[in-house]
């Protein structure tokens, strides 16, 4: 009996670390299909539709960024080729100082 206390007495201890459970706070907003940052009426994006599908009908249709939603404006942005990426970076840097100055940033 004596050795199976000595036995006892030299095997360490088992801890037990207790679980902590965390706690996350989820949240959702409401989803925006057009560009969150126009302001634009209705009738105003119908009538820019109307003038994209007529143009195309007659062959001169083109990109329309404002009636795009960011995501598509996102896709449209990472998919330009571009040759030359310093007379590129010029030219949105001088597009945005142009926005800046007429406040449309």
């Amino acid at each position: 009996m004596r050795s199976l206390t000595l036995l006892r007495a030299r095997t360490p201890l088992q801890r037990f670390t207790p679980i902590q459970t965390s706690h996350r706070t989820v949240s959702t907003t409401a989803r925006m299909l057009l560009k969150e940052d126009a302001d634009r009426s209705p009738e105003h994006v119908e009538s820019r539709k109307q003038e994209q599908v007529d143009k195309q009908k007659r062959g001169e249709g083109h990109w329309h960024e404002e009636l795009a939603s960011s995501g598509e404006s996102g896709v449209k942005a990472d998919r330009e080729e571009v040759e030359d990426n310093d007379k590129h970076m010029d030219k949105l840097q001088k597009e945005t100082a142009d926005k800046g100055e007429k406040g449309k940033i």
